[in-house]
């Protein structure tokens, strides 16, 4: 039989509330991994499944020691045992694609890394974590699931990594993928997913995540934003920003006069758009402004590849091609 591991981080998945028809009213990371593989006793039949408790938190608490835990014992356990089919992990959806799309940048492995996790906590009438689980574990197993890097396995579809995000704050199908759609979907009858392509590139795969990670804040773009946001985040020396534009990632008259009058360095800096979907393209003054497009990245994945970026000591060159090359 198959063996995989199944590192928990906490999240509604694990999460519990008083009474069964509570669905909004509980506390996120209550149970442990243990719990979680024993209320699904169908994986017995599925694989051997080893569990390791990485955090047991709310996915909005999450931490950037709890990520270079996970890309650590990720690495670890792929080296130490070439026989491991695959990792899943339990994860809350608040965060959820950021992790998942920093494991696609980080992890250099054809087996596959699966993210699952519930819009419903694990005492709720219908919880939909213990199916997600279920069909995580599938899509980790199945053949199909090689070299596609990072998934996320939600109400039966399989997203990437890149693409996958979160748009509703209830309800089981409140991931997607607005750009692609999905990969393919898991059932009872199996993995329905294409086998990958060609070699996928993982650009941070040799980084060794450091203690001490760099500020990189997000600013968001809105009529008449507070100057006083940007300015003290320049002041700060933070190390990167990532603005996230209104329409097509675009800055106000007060956000680019404040980068064009500020004298010292500037961060390395992303423009993303608060649209939910859609590609942010090279402006005539992003080269003055020392911005760069973050293309079809939200914010929130966009701070994740310049947190990356940084921590590697990649310049504003580096960061563009990386980014002009994705799909």
């Amino acid at each position: 039989m198959k063996r995989l591991l199944l590192l928990a981080t906490g999240g509604t998945i694990a999460g519990c509330a008083e009474n069964s028809a509570m669905l909004n009213d509980y506390t996120a990371g209550v149970l442990g991994g243990d719990a979680l593989l024993a209320a699904v006793p169908q994986l017995q039949d599925l694989a051997t499944i080893s569990v390791e408790q990485i955090a047991n938190v709310d996915s909005a608490d999450l931490l950037f020691v709890h990520w270079r835990a996970l890309v650590g014992r990720i690495r670890d356990a792929f080296a130490a045992d070439p026989e491991l089919a695959g990792v899943v992990i339990t994860h809350g959806t608040n965060t959820l694609e950021e992790t998942a799309w920093l494991l696609q940048l980080l992890i250099d492995d054809p087996r596959p890394v699966v993210l699952v996790g519930a819009m419903r906590p694990a005492t709720a009438l219908s919880a939909d974590g213990p199916l997600n689980l279920f069909q995580g574990v599938q899509v980790a197993l199945s053949p199909e699931a090689r070299g596609q890097g990072a998934l996320v396995v939600m109400d039966g579809q399989i997203h990437a990594a890149e693409r996958v995000t979160k748009l509703a704050t209830q309800g089981v199908g409140a991931f997607a993928s607005p750009l692609s759609g999905p990969l393919g979907w898991v059932d009872d009858v199996g993995v329905h997913l294409s086998t990958a392509r060609g070699l996928r590139q993982v650009p941070f795969a040799d980084l060794a995540l450091p203690e001490q990670w760099p500020q990189v804040p997000i600013v968001y773009g809105c009529v008449e934003p507070e100057p006083l946001l940007l300015s003290a985040c320049l002041k700060a020396g933070v190390a990167g920003l990532v603005f996230t534009g209104t329409g097509a990632g675009q800055l106000s008259v007060a956000e680019r006069s404040a980068l064009q009058a500020w004298p010292g360095k500037r961060p390395l800096m992303l423009r993303a758009n608060r649209c939910g979907s859609g590609s942010v393209h090279c402006d005539s003054e992003d080269q003055r402004l020392g911005l760069l497009s973050a293309g079809s990245l939200n914010p929130q994945k966009a701070r994740v590849v310049l947190l990356m970026a940084l921590l590697a000591g990649w310049d504003r060159d580096q960061l563009d091609a990386l980014i002009t090359a994705s799909p």
